[in-house]
């Protein structure tokens, strides 16, 4: 999408040694950064610094060129949480006493059963130049700066007081304040299929686009996401033309998408099977019920899904799924023979009209010439038969249990 100078920009600042060490991950930058953008106001960076006052300062330098700067952390009432008195020097200000401040303390306090103390009252101070913004769920104040057409906003790094004031309180004087560019992005969820040969795929397509919209790649184990996004002034016929856009692409590769807007696979499968008032289960060797586990994590998932067998060790596939054991010595537990009588039987077990199996040598060990490591074969059984493919998926644990749980939910998907 191209940048344009009309447009509303932003700059976030997450202060703290904690997210810089990795103790804990930085949830709150990707949260604004989606509110932000889904609101109207492009975020160009973000900073991660640590609680010294010259990280703070050269932070705030680095992002006054823009309309907003959003910090999140250091607010707190002990002595590394330094942002305030920072704060006060670079807007050349002072702490002074607010009494709303300390009202909302005390009332914090009062409904938590606790006394106030010294160290706590000093919440209530903030710099003289702010703008003083309730935070009804924590003792920190937020606090709205504005200096030549910027303005800055300090809130405290807890996500759920952050989350919780940002959306009640300083959004909406976000809104009034500066006039945005609407923004509208669409999802297309991907599967089947690589990004380099869809990106072959519809590259004519790509290449027609208006030139206020944009397309993302954004791939992941199994599936590719597709990010179709505009800004425009005019919100009915950016969503009208994204919406065309969107058609046009779905007649090209409409084989391939499962879904839109973020939208997991396993929901996409039990919709389908749902609808036609039919129920699925899974056998499950190297996946170890990542299946059964992607499936369930969807309200309403009792209503297709009905078990999973966890077949790791051989016995199992044989005494409770009916593998043939002559089979499993002539072709191995990696076998097609042996992912289609894992189907077959957890389908009869569990008395399904579907049912899918999987299993392989996710590694890093265990691999043979025959079958490496990352060989999978995955088998869907239903009432036109058994169906089955075996693929190999690299060399990574992780990656190869995920993509063949993704890619056994896509057979079931295309099952006919």
């Amino acid at each position: 999408m191209k940048r344009d100078n009309d447009f509303v920009k932003a700059k976030l600042i997450s202060i703290g040694d904690e997210l810089l060490i990795g103790q804990v991950v930085n949830t709150n930058a990707s949260w604004l950064g989606n509110i932000l953008t889904t609101n109207g106001i492009e975020v160009i960076s973000t900073l991660t610094i640590g609680d010294g006052e010259r990280d703070i300062v050269e932070a705030l330098d680095a992002c006054s060129d823009v309309d907003i700067i959003v910090m999140t952390g250091g607010l707190g009432p002990t002595a590394d949480d330094i942002t305030k008195p920072t704060l006060c020097k670079y807007f050349n200000t002072e702490l002074v006493f607010c009494q709303d401040a300390y009202d909302n303390v005390m009332s914090i306090f009062k409904k938590r059963g606790y006394q106030m103390t010294e160290r706590n009252r000093g919440q209530a101070f903030i710099p003289k130049s702010c703008t003083y913004i309730p935070n009804r769920y924590g003792t920190a104040p937020c606090m709205w700066f504005e200096k030549g057409k910027s303005v800055f906003i300090s809130m405290p790094g807890v996500p759920f007081e952050m989350k919780n004031v940002f959306e009640q309180e300083i959004l909406p004087k976000l809104l009034k304040h500066f006039k945005v560019t609407p923004y509208i992005n669409k999802v297309v969820m991907t599967t089947g299929v690589g990004e380099s040969f869809l990106a072959d795929r519809i590259k004519e397509w790509e290449d027609a686009l208006p030139d206020f919209l944009s397309l993302a790649y954004l791939p992941q184990y199994g599936m590719v996401r597709l990010r179709l996004e505009g800004r425009h002034p005019d919100r009915e016929f950016l969503q009208k033309t994204i919406d065309n856009e969107i058609d046009k692409l779905t007649k090209i590769i409409g084989e391939h998408i499962f879904g839109y807007d973020d939208k997991p696979i396993a929901e996409a499968v039990l919709d389908k099977l749902k609808a036609a008032g039919k129920t699925l289960a899974s056998a499950e060797s190297c996946t170890g019920g990542t299946i059964a586990k992607m499936i369930t994590a969807i309200p309403g998932s009792s209503e297709v899904f009905k078990g999973t067998v966890v077949s790791y060790a051989t016995s199992v596939k044989e005494e409770v799924l009916g593998v043939n054991h002559d089979d499993v010595e002539k072709y191995t537990v990696v076998s097609q023979q042996v992912a289609e009588q894992m189907a077959t039987g957890v389908r009869a077990l569990l008395k399904t009209d579907y049912a899918v199996a999987t299993t392989g040598v996710a590694g890093p060990g265990g691999g043979t010439e025959e079958n490496p490591v990352g060989t999978v074969w995955i088998a869907v059984a239903g009432p036109n038969g058994v169906v089955s493919k075996k693929h190999n998926f690299g060399n990574d644990r992780g990656n190869n249990i995920e993509r063949a749980a993704i890619t056994a939910l896509e057979m079931v998907r295309k099952y006919e």
